[in-house]
């Protein structure tokens, strides 16, 4: 995706909208920061129906409407999306199982060096 300065993409603003439409991607920085991102209008609505079927998929799935929302709003990490998952005493049962095989694991000898 090629990066246009804030003014380089001002004053290319009807060559770049053209290029959009046919395609293409473009990002507008301002003092070498993202600020924006040009798209076509095909594009936004293919990113938008990804986004919404990945978020019944995880209602779908069990996950808590709330955490998605904080999601959607930047508010936590959208890794805690894994998090969620696990309702109630889910969490409590995998910690037990990890300890459990832990115990039973036998212990490595320790490398000679």
């Amino acid at each position: 995706m090629k990066s246009y300065s804030v003014n380089e993409a001002k004053s290319r603003f009807s060559e770049l909208l053209s290029r959009a439409a046919a395609g293409e991607r473009f990002i507008i920085e301002r003092r070498e920061h993202p600020v924006a991102v040009l798209i076509s209008p095909d594009e936004l609505d293919r990113l938008e129906r990804a986004h919404e079927a990945s978020r019944r998929l995880a209602i779908a799935l069990g996950q808590d409407i709330e955490l998605l929302g904080a999601i959607e709003r930047g508010e936590v990490h959208p890794a805690m999306a894994g998090f969620g998952l696990w309702q109630g005493d889910e969490l409590d049962a995998i910690e037990a199982e990890i300890y459990a095989n832990r115990d039973r694991q036998t212990s490595r000898p320790v490398p000679e060096l």
